[in-house]
């Protein structure tokens, strides 16, 4: 892996039924040897002696990975709206047959110039050439095997003597706040006013140079839709999110579908509004006509 350095990183892995290890040794000497379990996450940094253990049983409970395929689809539906896509050709990496896949930015966006090897029979993206934000960075693989012989043991890190093992909570939490709180800040604002629609509580994603709130609301006592705001110009109009262009309250927005991510995107009287279907059962056109009712809050 190449972002420029004075020499790339170079990162071994293995990869068995969901399982996955991963050793790193980068340009600056760095060296992290990280083991996912499906349980747990546990990461060593070797020069300093230390593990950070993460709990991920919760998020792996139902979590299925996308098939190798999937993976290169989701990659390229990120970017067919906002670049021209074109297979350049044929070409070996790691000694396989694969694809070389371009998509060249037809306007700014938040992924530049894209370039993308994939094998041929399992579509498993061997190289790639991303550009964002000014900043090259190429990922190959040298060395593949598909069938090798992986012991479970290389699933369980083994920690050094004297190691420091910190145990880190990958569950973010953040101070809820009343609607006053969120007047006194943003001024005035829009909120979903249709009956059928609960506002639960509202959270304050704030820091110390950004402003913004999330309104999580239910349907039927089951989570449906997160409002999220913010003043617009905290955001660079100029870069899409690279999605589908829409209108919505006579202004125009974006919307996004990636899996199950589904996102609307408009900004109206200097506040960005962002709405996130969380409901599997709720539709576009449903929340297009919770938008159309939105009311000031003053």
């Amino acid at each position: 892996m190449d972002m420029g350095d004075e020499q790339p990183s170079m990162i071994k892995e293995w990869v068995k039924d969901g399982k996955r290890r991963i050793e790193l040794q980068g340009s600056h000497k760095e060296h992290f040897i990280t083991v996912n379990d499906g349980q747990k996450i546990m990461m060593l940094d070797v020069n300093e002696n230390i593990v950070h253990e993460y709990d991920i049983s919760n998020e792996a409970a139902g979590f299925t990975t996308p098939t190798l395929k999937e993976q290169a689809s989701i990659l390229l539906n990120i970017v067919e709206d906002t670049h021209d896509i074109k297979i350049a050709g044929e070409e070996k990496i790691a000694g396989r047959a694969t694809y070389h896949i371009i998509a060249t930015t037809k306007e700014k966006s938040l992924i530049g110039d894209l370039e993308i090897w994939v094998d041929k029979e399992n579509w498993m993206v061997l190289k790639s050439i991303t550009n964002s934000a000014n900043i090259e960075m190429v990922s190959e693989y040298k060395v593949v095997d598909l069938s090798p012989t992986i012991e479970d043991e290389l699933f369980v890190l083994e920690i050094p003597e004297g190691a420091v093992v910190e145990q880190l909570d990958t569950e973010i939490t953040f101070e809820q706040v009343g609607l006053e709180q969120v007047i006194e800040k943003l001024g005035t604002f829009l909120v979903f006013t249709d009956d059928d629609l609960t506002l639960e509580w509202i959270q304050d994603y704030s820091s110390d140079k950004h402003l913004e709130y999330g309104f999580n609301y239910s349907k039927d006592g089951e989570k449906w839709l997160m409002l999220s705001i913010l003043p617009s110009a905290q955001i660079d109009n100029e870069v899409s999110l690279g999605e589908e262009k829409i209108t919505v309250r006579n202004a125009t927005g974006e919307q996004m579908e990636m899996g199950n991510f589904r996102l609307i995107q408009w900004s109206e009287n200097n506040l960005t509004y962002n709405v996130m279907i969380e409901h599997p059962d709720a539709t576009f056109e449903e929340v297009y006509a919770y938008i159309e009712n939105m009311e000031l809050v003053q």
